[in-house]
């Protein structure tokens, strides 16, 4: 199991050579005209390269529509996160980048391209970039990045080589960033200790933006009023009296539990059987932006502690109910989606109903007529049979009469060659006798010249003995 895991990885991880890549350039630009006013697009595992990169880039540059660009797995480097990235720094529309699983912190340059850009932009709020071989440079980079970027909520730089210095410079930029509430950073060797102040950065930075949402909440009010929580509330509304900012008293017990450093109860649980203290806020009452005043409060009381063991008892309590908060949200998420399905299935019943009987209606009018098509067609097909039975008869009957010529044309062929046979040995024959009377001929011809030679002979005999 292990070595198949080591080839997948291997595989994937393996550059893909550039036959490839410049094989795949026609596929990746019919692929981005197809989806041009699409809002999502996916080139998982494409084996794009630096050059199909260059293509999505002019492609982001000018679509106002894509707000979601997945690149995973295409052995992006340095030359092609550059090109993006000036692509993307045109762009208005996209809100997550996922680049996981390239090489973009392989050359420092690549990163340092892609967080210069990411500076400026104010629409990307999730950013994917596990698996990029990013060093402590490369950290560095996004440090200092998120010291100036205020878009960003979410950064994934799990399974990354930052290191400790990288952990460190990291953190620098998250001490000056307000707006990341989830950083992960799993694999990444930034040690321990950083992980912690990561996780205590990130919980202000979420009990800060839940209490932004909502600053007229009780909850939030009473934590701005607070001067030892204001400051991180981001100076939020200040409170009438200072009876206001003690109004919930935190370290104590919840539900009647006992805790170090306090005696004050949240919602019921003293000792006056469930009811709240004397301006305090009820358990019916309790709103979400009242549990992040309560987190504000309590990441404050850690910083407070000087025991190791009472600072790890709150960020014990911070977690678990940072934790708790996580689900409600969920479960809400969760019953606000069915609510919603069962609003849009109850709506729609009656419309699909209506709509159902109008298509039962026309099948069945499509259906009769089918019918009336198919009785015509029968009619016809009948006609065509009779039609096709004549043809038959009449094609056999004209096969008779080309069986019969032919055999007539075969009697005479014979007849005609036994004649010619007849008068080529006539032909023969005359020619024979021909040759035979052509020599008579000449036999005839030379005696008739040997008696013209005796006949001369003889006359001259004659005339000499009469003269």
């Amino acid at each position: 199991l292990k070595s198949f895991f080591v080839r997948a990885y291997r595989a994937v991880r393996a550059p893909p050579s550039a036959a490839m890549a410049q094989n795949n350039i026609p596929a990746l630009l019919n692929h981005l005209d197809a989806h041009r006013e699409s809002a999502t697009l996916s080139l998982a595992y494409a084996s794009i390269g630096d050059e199909g990169a260059a293509e999505v880039a002019k492609f982001v540059r000018d679509n106002p529509f894509v707000k979601y660009l997945d690149l995973r797995g295409n052995n992006i480097q340095a030359k092609g996160i550059t090109a993006l990235a000036n692509g993307i720094k045109l762009n208005r529309s996209l809100r997550s980048l996922n680049l996981k699983w390239n090489s973009i912190g392989r050359d420092p340059a690549g990163i340092v391209a892609l967080c210069t850009t990411l500076k400026s932009n104010l629409t990307i709020g999730h950013v994917d970039l596990r698996n990029n071989r990013i060093n402590n440079m490369g950290a560095r980079s996004i440090g200092e990045m998120l010291t100036v970027n205020t878009t960003i909520t979410h950064l994934d730089l799990s399974w990354n080589d930052l290191g400790v210095d990288g952990g460190l410079a990291l953190l620098d930029g998250l001490k000056h960033n307000t707006t990341v509430i989830d950083c992960q950073l799993s694999g990444s060797k930034v040690g321990d200790e950083t992980l912690h102040e990561v996780a205590f950065l990130l919980r202000r930075n979420r009990a800060s933006a839940a209490y932004k949402s909502s600053p007229d909440d009780s909850g939030a009010k009473v934590a701005a009023a607070d001067p030892a929580t204001s400051h991180i509330a981001g100076g939020g509304p200040t409170a009438n009296g200072a009876m206001k900012s003690r109004d919930l008293q935190f370290g104590g017990t919840a539900g009647g539990g006992a805790a170090p450093g306090g005696g004050a109860t949240i919602g019921g649980g003293g000792a006056d059987g469930g009811k709240p203290p004397q301006g305090g806020i009820s358990r019916a009452q309790w709103t979400a932006k009242d549990s992040s005043s309560l987190m504000l409060r309590l990441m404050m009381k850690e910083r407070e502690q000087v025991l190791p063991e009472d600072k790890l008892f709150y960020q014990q309590i911070a977690e678990h109910i940072d934790k708790l908060l996580l689900e409600s949200g969920k479960h809400k998420n969760g019953r606000v989606e069915g609510e919603d399905r069962e609003r849009v299935s109850t709506q729609g019943f009656v419309e699909r109903e209506q709509r159902y009987t109008r298509e039962i209606r026309q099948t069945e009018e499509a259906l009769q007529k089918a019918i009336a098509d198919k009785e015509n067609g029968q009619k016809d097909l009948a006609s065509k049979q009779a039609e096709l039975q004549r043809l038959n008869a009449e094609n056999a009957q004209g096969i008779r009469e080309s069986v019969a010529l032919q055999e007539q044309a075969t009697a005479e062929e014979q007849q005609l060659r036994q004649e010619l046979r007849d008068i080529v040995q006539s032909k023969r024959d005359l020619q024979d006798k021909l040759s035979l009377n052509q020599k008579d001929l000449d036999l005839l011809q030379q005696e008739n010249e040997r008696l013209r030679q005796h006949v001369k002979s003889f006359q001259r005999d004659v005339n000499e003995i009469l003269a």
